[in-house]
C-alpha cells in the first residue's frame, strides 16, 4: 500500500510539473504563437469583470485596457469602449447608445475607426451636437444586451438607442461563476491553448458540423436561447417605448458569405420583431452584399467585420437617421 501511495505521489507530481511547465512554455512563446482564439480568451480574463446575475453575467471592468489582436481597447470609467463621458446628458445634446457583442465593441479595429466612434464623428462635423456611447461588450446575447442596458444605459437618459444586432444574438446566456474551473480558465495560458486546439480539431472529429446549420439551428423552434432572447428584444422594444427612447434595430449579416445570404429566416426572425414593436429596422446585407466578402475581415481567420466594414456599417447608419428624422431630432 505504501509503495502504491509513493508511486501515486510521484506520478501526480509528475503530471503537476508537466502542467507548470507546460503553463510557462505556452507564457514565454505566447506572442508567436498567439491567434483570434486565444486573443478572445485574453480579452475576456483581462476586461470583463463577473457578476451576480444570471442574466448578465459579466460587463467590462471599468478603467482597464490592454492591447487585444493587434489593437488597444480601453475601457472607461462607465465600463464601456467610449471616451469619458458625465452620467448627466449636458445640455442641448443628443445621446445615441450603441448596444452589442464583439462587432460594436470594434474587435480588431481602432477605436476612431468603429462604427460608433465614425457616427458621432459625421453628427458632430454636420454641426449637431451629439453623443454616441459604445456600449458593446464581447459575446453578449440579447438578454445581455438588454440586461446591461437596464444595468448602466438607462441612466444615460439617451435620446436613440441603436441594437446592432447579429445572428448569435439568439444563443443562451453563457452560465459564469467565481469557482475554482472558472479562474483556471481564466488565468490559465495553457488552457486557453488547449482549448484552442479543441474548437480547431472540431471539425476533423465531428464531420458532421457545419457552421451554417448551427447558425440556422439557432432559430429552429425549441432551441434553447431563442424563446428567451426573443423575449428580452420585445422587453427592450417596451422599455424604449414607454421611456420615448426612439429605438433603431440593425442587423449586421454573416460575413462569411454575402451573395446567396444563408441566412434570410434569420434576418426575417428580427425583421418581424421590429415590425411588431412598430420600430424601424435596417438591415445592412444590401450594404456590404457587393463586397469581396474576406476585404471586410479583420484577418483570414477571424471574420469580425475590420474597418472598412466599419465605414460601410456607419455609413448605412448615417442614411437611415437622415431618411427618418424622426429617430433623432435635433435642437434648434
Amino acid at each position: 500500500m505504501k509503495k502504491i501511495i509513493g508511486n501515486l505521489l510521484v506520478l501526480l507530481g509528475a503530471i503537476f510539473m508537466t502542467l507548470l511547465l507546460g503553463e510557462a512554455t505556452i507564457r514565454l512563446l505566447y506572442p508567436t504563437i498567439s491567434n483570434y482564439n486565444m486573443e478572445m480568451w485574453r480579452y475576456a480574463s483581462d476586461l470583463k469583470q463577473p457578476t451576480a446575475n444570471p442574466g448578465l453575467p459579466f460587463h467590462h471592468f471599468p478603467d482597464k485596457e490592454g492591447d487585444y489582436y493587434g489593437v488597444h481597447i480601453k475601457i472607461n470609467s462607465m465600463g464601456f469602449r467610449s471616451r469619458e463621458l458625465k452620467a448627466v446628458k449636458p445640455e442641448r445634446i443628443k445621446r445615441i447608445l450603441l448596444l452589442g457583442d464583439s462587432f460594436t465593441v470594434g474587435w480588431g479595429v481602432p477605436f476612431e475607426e468603429t462604427y460608433s466612434a465614425l457616427l458621432e464623428k459625421y453628427l458632430n462635423k454636420k454641426g449637431n451636437g451629439a453623443e454616441v456611447v459604445n456600449m458593446g461588450v464581447g459575446n453578449y446575447n440579447s438578454i445581455m444586451e438588454l440586461e446591461f442596458f437596464k444595468l448602466k444605459g438607462l441612466e444615460l437618459s439617451p435620446d436613440l438607442v441603436i441594437l446592432m444586432y447579429f445572428i448569435n444574438d439568439m444563443e443562451p446566456t453563457p452560465a459564469l461563476t467565481t469557482s475554482f474551473k472558472y479562474s483556471l480558465v481564466k488565468n490559465s495560458y495553457l488552457v486557453a491553448f488547449l482549448f484552442d486546439r479543441y474548437i480547431k480539431l472540431q471539425p476533423l472529429m465531428n464531420k458532421s458540423y457545419d457552421w451554417k446549420e448551427y447558425y440556422s439551428n439557432l432559430y429552429k423552434e425549441g432551441s434553447p436561447g431563442l424563446s428567451t432572447n426573443q423575449e428580452a428584444l420585445k422587453e427592450l422594444i417596451e422599455i424604449c417605448k414607454g421611456r420615448g427612447i426612439q429605438l433603431l434595430i440593425v442587423n449586421i449579416p454573416e460575413l462569411r458569405v454575402l451573395k446567396e445570404y444563408p441566412f434570410p429566416s434569420a434576418t426575417e426572425f428580427v425583421r418581424g420583431i421590429a415590425r411588431e414593436g412598430g420600430v424601424p429596422f435596417v438591415d445592412l446585407l444590401p450594404d456590404l452584399a457587393g463586397e469581396e466578402p474576406s476585404t471586410l475581415w479583420v484577418s483570414p481567420e477571424d471574420p469580425h467585420a475590420n474597418s472598412k466594414a466599419n465605414a460601410i456599417i456607419a455609413d448605412a447608419i448615417i442614411k437611415k437617421l437622415m431618411q427618418d428624422p424622426s429617430l433623432l431630432r435635433f435642437p434648434r
